[in-house]
């Protein structure tokens, strides 16, 4: 009787990507793929001699997924995750109580003897601190200021402790930042991309792991049977003149961190911007990390740091842009922040005022 392996999350950008690697494995029967959206799944139902793919679009506590994690030997836990976010730091949501639903499910049903979960760098928390880099036996101890970080290292407690219950290797795979294709909107309006609203005095190095580079390394981890966490990261890390030279000509406006979170938040919840307070805290602060135990398992990036983010920004639509319409979008957005400025100003006034009665 051949593995069967189960993959949460496997309509995102990593699920896909790790499904279609895993019932390529040796010993693998039958991957059963679970995720809400499988509908056009490049994987497809089946893929050489007896390997099989099952598509399960359930949510994690679907009842219905008894009857097909029945069995089941391995554990990828990707998900579920919502949206492209796929650094940890917001916007890729852990489910902590489809979780447990599942993991309650697979207690009953399944004979699951290896679990692998996927993490963030970040439960090591972004801290001056840090030595650079962060090994696997640095201590986790995530920014309450940054809650993906705090549920990422919830997930890998809980799994951990369902994992040792029942005699079964539990590794954590702790990705830096993760970027791709599909997440390069994302990346162009991060603080990573160095461009637009930045934390002044901050010089904090980053790591950009291409995602295919991460579903490999789920892949490499859940075949050699690790246990515990394991980094993943290209070799080495950027500057941020490095990520600068990279990015090329971009609008930039650098202000004081507590000001950058304020303005980000107002942004967010007028609608001018998309992005999550909690990126300008974890890109301000170092939290790269050695990639040795991963490599020691035998797997290697196929790309590099540079090489990674050029595949995900590509420049950007800055660097498409026309000169008159660089100036157009920049005196727009530096009028958005001035307004924004002027609002904590006038915030900060007037408790002070109040203070002075």
């Amino acid at each position: 009787m051949g593995e069967i392996v189960v993959v949460t999350g496997a309509d995102g950008p990593v699920g896909r990507r790790v499904v279609g690697l895993a019932l390529d494995e040796p010993g693998v029967d039958r991957v059963v793929a679970v995720g809400r959206d499988l509908g056009d799944h490049p994987a497809g139902s089946r893929r050489g001699g007896e390997v099989e793919m099952v598509a399960a679009p359930f949510a994690l506590d679907d009842p219905r997924l008894a009857a097909l994690v029945r069995g089941a030997t391995r554990l990828l836990h990707l998900g579920a995750r919502r949206g492209l976010d796929l650094d940890g730091t917001g916007g890729a949501d852990v489910d902590l109580l489809g979780t447990r639903a599942l993991l309650s499910t697979l207690a009953q049903v399944g004979q699951v003897r290896a679990v692998v979960v996927l993490s963030s760098a970040l439960v090591y928390g972004a801290r001056s601190t840090n030595p650079v880099p962060l090994t696997e036996a640095s201590p986790v101890r995530p920014n309450p200021s940054i809650p993906a970080a705090v549920e990422r290292a919830q997930l890998e407690g809980m799994v951990r402790a369902w994992s040792d219950q029942r005699g079964a290797s539990c590794a954590m795979v702790r990705p830096a930042v993760v970027v791709g294709p599909e997440n390069g909107r994302w990346l162009a309006r991060s603080p990573w991309s160095t461009a637009g609203l930045q934390v002044s005095g901050a010089d904090a190095p980053v790591q950009f792991l291409h995602v295919d580079d991460l579903a490999s390394a789920v892949v490499t981890v859940c075949r050699a049977g690790a246990d515990g966490p394991v980094n993943a990261a290209p070799d080495g890390w950027l500057t941020v003149d490095q990520v600068k030279a990279l990015k090329g000509p971009a609008p930039r406006l650098r202000v004081p961190r507590a000001l950058a979170v304020r303005l980000t938040r107002i942004g967010a919840r007028l609608g001018l911007a998309n992005d999550d307070p909690a990126t300008v805290l974890a890109a301000s602060e170092p939290w790269v990390v050695a990639n040795d135990r991963l490599r020691g398992l035998g797997w290697a990036p196929e790309q590099t740091n540079e090489e990674a983010y050029v595949d995900a920004d590509r420049g950007g639509p800055w660097a498409r842009l026309t000169p008159r319409h660089r100036q157009q979008i920049a005196l727009g957005g530096m009028g958005v922040v001035l307004l924004g400025g002027l609002g904590v100003g006038a915030w900060l006034l007037r408790r002070r005022l109040r203070r002075g009665r």
